[in-house]
């Protein structure tokens, strides 16, 4: 599973690449054909993902607190990847952002 995460997240990250150098480009005035609705749909479902891990570590968590059924090892991996994959998911936005950013500061 981590690895599917992993895979989904480097798939995101070069759609967001993509689409900083799809905008960059048709400022340009080049006519490039592109899915926004992919897009948006592969964020979506990236920031799904995320929200997913951070609520299934905070479960594990819990269970470790209150029944101590849970290993420790267990619940500090979990915690690490949510955090891994919220870092990366911020990284993402940032990067979206200044993309954003950068296409609404160039001269029309």
């Amino acid at each position: 599973m981590d690895r599917l995460d992993m895979q989904g997240a480097m798939a995101v990250i070069k759609r967001a690449q993509s689409a900083s150098d799809l905008s960059a480009s048709q400022s340009k005035g080049l006519e490039l054909s592109g899915s926004a609705d992919g897009f948006s749909n592969d964020l979506l479902a990236a920031i799904r993902s995320v929200n997913e891990m951070q609520m299934t570590s905070a479960n594990t968590k819990a269970n470790f607190e209150v029944s101590g059924d849970v290993d420790v090892t267990e619940v500090l991996m979990k915690s690490q990847k949510a955090s891994v994959a919220f870092e990366a998911t911020l990284q993402i936005r940032n990067k979206i952002l200044k993309a954003y950013q950068d296409v609404m500061s160039m001269p029309v």
